[in-house]
């Protein structure tokens, strides 16, 4: 394939993914060297880099916010339930209408216009963090390979070891981004609406900014060469499609949520709660709610395969353990479970049921990354590793792939990028990187498990493969933490052991929450 000759970039949203990318092409030299790990390149061969943050800082997922009162909308508005496509994540997160007279606008002279709070509010950008928050990954493990592994998070007496606070994690975030000086790069409040290819081989973004203290938008157009994707996975919440749900809310409104907006277990304190779903954050909001809960019941489809032990869990002391739901009775608020038994009364019920996918502002017309049967098990179609757009790669994204090693898959996907961009390295043919996709789709299912690898798997699998397209000079993100894939099992047992104690009460709360 021919080089690429790549001089801007704009990488869309600044979680984990857009920080790793904006890190790694700040350390790309003109020659296709790279300097990560150390200063950034004097010689910079990516002269343009802009990443667009929608949130107010940088840092995704774990953002927290100064306080814990604001949440996303509890589930979408009644008048996209009433359309019965409220499971489509481009129902309720539509793209957004873009303006005319765009022409010739630009950052330093955009188009002024009253800001759109319908628009604002299904873009569910709130963060999902709650104060008893603590990760379910080894701390080791929750950072990129150059950025310190503090010695504290390793200390085994701590009650949550390996895990770390998510206090802690959002201070990791902060200090890296303040200390890189990577806000000079990063634009808040700036939500990407679309990415539109020009007929001469430039990608249009179109940029909406907020000023939420006078209720303005400001939008423009920018011109970059390459645009990296990554605006995550855990932003859009699924909502699965039930019988009866619709009307259900409409007679029972304040009932349903989703687990995105959990921030206390006091709040169903003496009620009847039904949990729906059957993974780690149904986990996460069942250890905190059961011992408060005057009744739980926990709704889920099937077996969890990665971690066999939530199987157990779900069907232990203090959960009523029932299979899918069926339909809801609107007009009673009686639930109908798979195996026949129903159930009325609930109090709330909370929706663990993960997150879509979901790529609004690209063009319809390309043909390229699509998601399929958008659902919490979707999977990204048009991708080589997960990275590279096949019909395009000149479009790239970050963060699709999905194992407890996020942190370094992650690192591998912004370093190939960064060494294909640069013209240190070249990508097969397209018909090479076709046939590495239908290859991995036969081993695998047309679902998530496709971007799924276990921590034994990705070095191998991903990582590695990736890092073959990295800049020269630049070392493997596992190189210095592959030795210690042993924490992972660790944490396994530790995630296990701290369920049952904060369920069953042996082990108080207070012990898990970070120490001042």
């Amino acid at each position: 394939m021919t080089k690429l000759d790549i001089e801007s970039i704009a990488i869309i949203g600044a979680g984990p993914g857009g920080i790793a990318s904006l890190y790694e092409f700040l350390h790309t030299n003109k020659d296709g060297t790279s300097t990560v790990g150390q200063a950034v390149s004097t010689n910079p061969k990516f002269t343009k880099v802009v990443a667009f943050e929608q949130k107010d800082t940088a840092g995704g997922i774990w953002s927290a916010p100064p306080s814990f009162d604001k949440t996303d909308l509890a589930i979408p508005p009644q008048e996209i339930l009433d359309t019965e496509k409220y499971n489509d994540a481009s129902v309720i997160h539509p793209p957004a209408k873009v303006p005319e007279g765009l022409e010739g606008t630009s950052f330093e002279k955009p188009l002024e216009l009253k800001e759109n709070k319908l628009s604002s509010d299904l873009e569910w950008k709130a963060s999902g963090i709650f104060p008893d928050l603590f990760s379910n990954i080894p701390s080791r493990y929750m950072r990129f390979s150059y950025i310190k592994n503090e010695p504290e998070y390793l200390d085994r007496s701590r009650t949550i070891y390996p895990f770390i606070h998510h206090q802690e994690q959002t201070g990791r975030f902060e200090k890296f981004i303040k200390d890189e000086k990577l806000y000079d790069n990063i634009r808040v409040n700036s939500t990407v609406e679309r990415v539109t290819k020009t007929p001469n081989g430039k990608w249009i973004v179109t940029v909406r900014q907020k000023d939420p203290i006078h209720n303005k938008e400001y939008w423009y157009n920018e011109q970059f060469d390459g645009v990296v994707i990554s605006n995550g996975h855990y932003t859009l919440p699924n909502i699965p499609r039930i019988e009866g749900l619709s009307q259900f809310n409409k007679n029972f409104p304040g009932v349903l949520n989703h687990v995105k907006n959990y921030r206390n277990q006091h709040d169903y304190k003496d009620k009847k709660v039904l949990i729906v779903g059957g993974s780690i954050s149904t986990i996460n909001s069942l250890q905190y709610i059961v011992p408060v809960a005057k009744h739980v019941v926990n709704s889920k489809r099937g077996k969890h395969l990665v971690f066999p032990w939530i199987n157990d869990a779900l069907v232990s002391k203090g959960i009523d353990s029932r299979g899918t739901i069926e339909r809801i009775d609107p007009v009673t608020g009686e639930f109908f479970f798979k195996e026949g038994a129903s159930e009325k009364g609930f109090d709330e019920v909370l929706f663990t049921t993960g997150y879509h996918f979901n790529y609004p502002f690209l063009d319809q017309n390309h043909e390229g990354v699509k998601v399929i049967n958008p659902s919490n098990s979707s999977r990204v179609s048009g991708l080589y590793y997960n990275t590279f757009s096949i019909d395009d790669p000149t479009l790239a994204t970050v963060g699709v792939t999905l194992s407890t090693l996020n942190f370094h898959t992650i690192e591998s996907s912004a370093a190939s990028i960064a060494g294909v961009w640069s013209g240190s390295k070249t990508l097969p043919s397209k018909q090479e990187q076709q046939k590495w996709e239908e290859d991995h789709l036969h081993d695998t299912k047309n679902n998530i498990s496709f971007h799924y690898y276990t921590h034994r798997q990705a070095k191998a699998g991903i990582i590695d493969p990736l890092f073959q397209y990295a800049p020269e000079g630049r070392y493997n993100p596992l190189e210095f933490d592959e030795p210690y894939l042993s924490d992972v099992e660790t944490g396994i047992q530790s995630i296990e052991r701290l369920f049952y104690g904060l369920k069953d009460g042996t082990i108080p709360k207070s012990k898990t929450l970070l120490q001042s």
